[in-house]
């Protein structure tokens, strides 16, 4: 009888316990709800201290911890919120929206460098709209970057002579065209473009970015026309942060006279040359990569086999593509676009053109001159704007954030929805 009395009073005790359970997370959804509501309705105070009640009953929240650090990132307390974001990403790194915001939490600190790694790993099969703009809108941050950092450059000059300057950093700089009617520059961006994309697969070499030493150019008011020499490349190593530089310069035939400069040596370590047909155009990137391996002696047979890609074969294309930079590097991002639409036309197998029609900028937005003028929080509040319009022409798609969660139309940024300047 005892015994029988022991079971029930332990089968009682258990249901109380459970019942309490229930009680408890049927509580901490109810606060999960409001907090979303809240969110959705931009009472981020009221917001965060829901979250934080919730996440201290349910730490593990991926939906609690990411919508804590983009209520904090409303209200400006930016580096909670990447705390909160990196928390997430640790947990579960590749999670969309913490990637996307924590992006956007960097971009208001005016760290241009972590936005843009940040958002390399952004993958989100369920908004392919906002998956395909972060990609276009990185090429913007891109240009801010390489503007902010030319600044930089310009104004800390003195004290980069002092600077050591890494033995595996190289630049690619324009060759100087040097045909009578001055008709190479289509020629001249495009292959320093595949020799840049060429020496970049050398394993051992850290080279700059195209877009980085164009500003740095229209920062020294060189622009379109300036070119960098034997002479005047160990000030424009020094500044971009290159001990080594391909320079050289382009004739008729085609002939490509390289050498490759040393900043801190203010000398030339070794120069070449590579004389091509019209028609066997696309030899010379591989060609002017081998030169500059060689003077540096690095075995390219022991290198990926991508340094010895050809890029295309069809001269139109590459044409296109070497005048699609021009335009790019001139702010007319629609004849940009356009004109690297038509050298994928010309070859659908030319890489480099698919990766900029990807990627390139839309018309309407910022152009060079207005990106150079804008503080950091103009330009955080205009990259955020044009997510929004994405996230909203996403949900009228029907799309949803990953794993099932709620949908959620962010508010506008004072920057704008889908217009521009």
């Amino acid at each position: 009888m005892l015994k029988n009395q022991f079971v029930r009073l332990c089968v009682i005790f258990i249901g109380l316990l459970s019942l309490s359970a229930c009680v408890t997370v049927i509580k901490a959804e109810l606060k999960l709800k409001k907090a979303k509501d809240n969110l959705a309705s931009q009472k981020y105070d009221e917001a965060i201290s829901l979250y934080k009640e919730y996440l201290m009953e349910k730490p593990a929240s991926v939906v609690g911890r990411s919508r804590l650090g983009f209520a904090y990132l409303k209200t400006g307390n930016i580096d909670q919120a990447i705390e909160e974001f990196n928390t997430v990403l640790k947990a579960e790194p590749g999670e969309p929206y913490s990637i996307l915001y924590l992006g956007i939490a960097y971009l208001n600190k005016g760290d241009y460098t972590k936005t843009i790694t940040t958002w390399q790993a952004y993958r989100n099969s369920k908004q392919p709209l906002v998956e395909k703009e972060i990609k276009r809108l990185m090429t913007l941050v891109l240009i801010a970057e390489s503007q902010q950092l030319a600044k930089k450059a310009i104004v800390e000059e003195d004290k980069l002579q002092t600077v050591p300057l890494a033995a595996n950093t190289v630049a690619v700089c324009y060759y100087q065209d040097l045909s009578p009617d001055k008709s190479m520059l289509a020629f001249q961006k495009g292959l320093a473009a595949m020799v840049i994309t060429d020496l970049s697969k050398i394993e051992s070499l850290n080279v700059i970015e195209r877009l980085r030493l164009q500003a740095l150019l229209e920062e020294m008011n060189l622009g379109q026309t300036g070119i960098v020499d034997a002479e005047t490349a160990p000030r424009v190593g020094r500044l971009v942060g290159a001990e080594n530089l391909v320079v050289g310069n382009l004739t008729f035939g085609i002939n490509a006279a390289t050498s490759l400069a040393s900043a801190s040596k203010e000398n030339v370590m070794g120069s070449g040359i590579c004389t091509e047909k019209r028609k066997d155009f696309f030899k010379l990137p591989f060609c002017i990569v081998q030169e500059v391996a060689d003077i540096l002696k690095i075995d390219l047979k022991k290198q990926p086999k991508e340094v010895r890609r050809i890029h295309t074969k069809n001269y139109d294309a590459f044409i296109y593509f070497g005048s699609a930079l021009h335009m790019l590097d001139t702010g007319n991002w629609q004849k940009a676009c356009d004109l690297f639409t038509e050298a994928l036309k010309e070859d659908p197998q030319f890489l480099l053109a698919k990766n900029w029609v990807d990627n390139c900028p839309s018309v309407g937005w910022p152009s060079i001159f207005e990106l150079k003028n804008m503080t950091v929080s103009e330009f955080a509040a205009y990259i955020e704007s044009y997510i929004n319009a994405a996230m909203q022409e996403q949900n009228k798609a029907g799309g949803i954030v990953k794993g099932g969660q709620e949908k959620i139309v962010q508010p506008e940024t004072k920057g704008g929805g889908n217009g521009g300047h």
